[in-house]
């Protein structure tokens, strides 16, 4: 095996610019794939240890758009106080509470933008649970209290990316809809560019530049230690079902538990990923139909050199080999030159994201699985490519091998 690997490594590289060519197609489609499942991974996993912050305990209940998207007061299928008591009064939920979040022009610096506001419960105990579910932390001032009115706390980039030109500061005043709010606190990065724009006032204040006085966008159950979450939403959902008088299937809003929203995202995700890789791909079919051509050629061109070595007692096994580990080397040397620059591309990618939206936003991951199989399938797809040119040099007669010129 150590001849058969010294003679491949040997035809190789006297064919440097060929084998450097036959391998842009294997290691176009390796990066491609390393990239995209390195990016894909880091974000799963960011948006993972997210949902980790909220906990697995947390119901949330919203409701259905309407074909128009419209969700504000009047919309169909709304949530209001009727629903809020009703949750609150499931068996196995302990706190409940309500939000409001829609987009309005915002003014700063005498420049309007349309930026998302969302409501902080009065209570502290409702405040807690919507802290807890939006993993909301002050990074500069203060949270909100149930004192405050006319106040506000913004997201990150707000105060750090230079919205309306310059950033906003703790103490500026900023005009939402026709009122004006005095900002006193700005949270910690979240990594999600809408929560990271956003603007938390006290809800009344909310309903009032909103022209909102009795929906929620969404109401927030916790269920109690020792229940199952999923039981608990079950409950909630036939509860007003049977409220609204709606049949299962028919429902104009949803009941999910933080678990399932995280599963529901990693289904999708995957599934995106797996069309985005599958793609990629093609241009992996592209390299080895690559690969298979050289190999033919390389038959063509060593054809007396085959005949020479069967007539010093090579058998066929043995020319069969030599092939097959030049087709896989040039699979391999292509899949480690796809990791590499797969490696490097989302390296750039994630430079770019974590400049453009703060530190965190999107960390590329490479586990060992990526690595090793892609430069398995590489090798693999190169080795395929090279079992019908290495047959056929394999089953040349030594007489008319040597007759080749």
């Amino acid at each position: 095996m150590k001849e058969h690997l010294w003679l491949a490594l040997r035809s190789l590289s006297k064919r440097r610019k060929r084998a450097a060519l036959t391998m842009i197609g294997v290691f176009i489609g390796i990066a491609a794939v390393v990239a995209l499942v390195s990016l894909g991974q880091g974000l799963s996993k960011t948006i993972n240890d997210q949902f980790e912050k909220v906990g697995a305990d947390k119901i949330i209940i919203q409701a259905k758009e309407s074909a128009g998207g419209f969700t504000g007061e009047n919309a169909p299928g709304q949530l209001t106080e009727t629903e809020l008591d009703i949750a609150r009064k499931t068996n196995g939920v302990t706190r409940v509470t309500g939000q409001l979040f829609r987009a309005i022009n915002v003014q700063y610096n005498d420049i309007q933008r349309t930026m998302f506001v969302v409501s902080m419960p009065p209570k502290a105990q409702d405040a807690d649970l919507a802290i807890a579910v939006n993993t909301w932390e002050a990074e500069q001032g203060r949270m909100l209290t149930h004192r405050d009115k006319q106040k506000a706390v913004i997201g990150y980039n707000l105060a750090n990316k230079n919205t309306f030109v310059r950033n906003m500061r703790i103490g500026d005043k900023i005009l939402v809809g026709t009122e004006q709010f005095e900002i006193v606190g700005v949270l910690k990065r979240i990594g999600d560019p809408t929560a990271d724009g956003g603007i938390v006032m006290p809800e009344d204040d909310a309903r009032l530049v909103l022209n909102d006085t009795a929906s929620y966008s969404m109401i927030i159950a916790q269920s109690a230690r020792g229940e199952h979450p999923a039981e608990v939403g079950e409950r909630i959902e036939k509860a007003i079902r049977r409220d609204r008088h709606q049949k299962e299937g028919k429902e104009d809003f949803t009941v999910q538990t933080s678990t399932e929203l995280i599963a529901s995202f990693n289904t999708v995700f995957n599934i995106i990923q797996v069309v985005f890789v599958g793609i990629a791909s093609i241009s992996l079919l592209v390299g080895g139909v690559g690969i298979m051509n050289t190999m033919y050629t390389a038959v063509l061109e060593r054809t007396r050199e085959i005949g020479v070595m069967k007539a010093i007692g090579a058998r066929n096994e043995d020319i069969l080999t030599l092939f097959l580990i030049e087709s896989g080397l040039l699979g391999f040397a292509g899949g480690l030159v796809g990791v590499i620059i797969g490696a490097g591309i989302s390296k750039m990618v994630e430079f770019g994201a974590n400049a453009s939206f703060g530190p965190g936003t999107i960390v590329a991951v490479y586990p060992l699985w990526l690595v090793l199989g892609s430069l398995l399938f590489s090798t693999l797809v190169g080795a395929v490519s090279g079992i019908l040119p290495a047959r056929r040099g394999s089953h040349l007669k030594p007489v008319d091998a040597l007759r080749s010129e």
